[in-house]
């Protein structure tokens, strides 16, 4: 029981920040190899806002996803729409261009972090230091309200492209953009925001992960392997089914460090992983799009 209560409580955070992905993805058929890097920006901004403002991470949150969406919003207007709208070349080849500037732009975060805060890891100190006992079940303070933020974020994530104008301009983009043209969507506006959106997803992730995850440059390498597993899991565009597969990737990756051992907690994962691609190429949750 411990076990499956940590994997579900770190799996709420792999579930926000890869809904993040899975919604650019959807929408634009971007795949942004600088995801992790955002997830680390995030961190070092929760780091940056306790150290010099001694603002708590929780609190933090509100700047952090601003300035992430900001942030999104520019890679997408200077990198990412010229790769959407160059004319005379195929679909393929417009993507090999998003995946080439995409991580040009993750090795242009990471160095940048490493010039300004060096090696060394860094954490938020002392916030939420508090361990629950729950009928056995140890539960740091950190951890489950980090997982209550993811909830509450994905859920006005899922409310938000359920029943507002921008929903169902997405879902009118994503079915047929000529369509949806016509009956006065900009779809550029439509990706703009979406990957924005994303990005801020991300930012908050990471925000709220510095309470207890230490971070380094490099600490977006691994978070974004672990994004695109659960993308894939979760069945590519689907945002329901991002978030479920974090909580699952979450579990495994408790169940294999505690039975087996930590260092190969990820190669549990890439099990179940390639089990999905055969069993299921299509996703956990196949059928339902980004909209969903």
């Amino acid at each position: 029981m411990q076990t499956l209560v940590s994997g579900i409580l770190v799996g709420g955070l792999y579930g926000l920040f890869s809904s993040g992905l899975t919604l650019i993805f959807g929408i634009t058929r971007v795949i942004n190899f600088a995801h992790g890097d955002f997830v680390t920006l995030g961190m070092y901004g929760a780091v940056l806002l306790f150290a010099s403002a001694g603002l708590s991470p929780l609190i933090g949150i509100i700047p952090v996803a601003i300035i992430s969406f900001v942030l999104g919003l520019i890679v997408y207007r200077v990198i990412v729409r010229r790769t959407l709208s160059v004319k005379g070349i195929s679909a393929v080849d417009a993507q090999h261009g998003q995946l080439v500037l995409t991580l040009a732009v993750s090795i242009l975060i990471s160095n940048v972090l490493l010039m300004i805060f060096g090696p060394s890891p860094q954490a938020v100190q002392g916030v939420l230091p508090a361990v629950y006992n729950v009928f056995g079940v140890y539960i740091a303070q950190a951890r489950l309200v980090s997982f209550v933020i993811a909830l509450v974020v994905f859920g006005l994530l899922y409310l938000a492209l359920q029943r507002t104008l921008y929903g169902k301009a997405i879902r009118a983009t994503v079915d047929d953009r000529d369509m949806a043209s016509m009956v006065g969507v900009d779809p550029n506006k439509v990706y703009a925001v979406s990957f924005s959106v994303g990005i801020m997803l991300t930012g908050i992730a990471g925000c709220v992960l510095a309470t207890y995850y230490p971070v380094t440059p490099t600490t977006g390498a691994g978070f974004l392997i672990i994004a695109f597993v659960t993308v894939v899991m979760g069945g590519l565009g689907n945002v329901v089914g991002a978030f479920v597969a974090g909580l699952l990737v979450g579990i495994i990756q408790q169940v294999t460090a505690i039975y087996v051992a930590v260092d190969l907690q990820d190669v549990g994962l890439f099990l179940v992983f390639v089990l999905v691609l055969v069993l299921r190429p299509q996703g956990i949750l196949a059928g339902r799009r980004a909209s969903a």
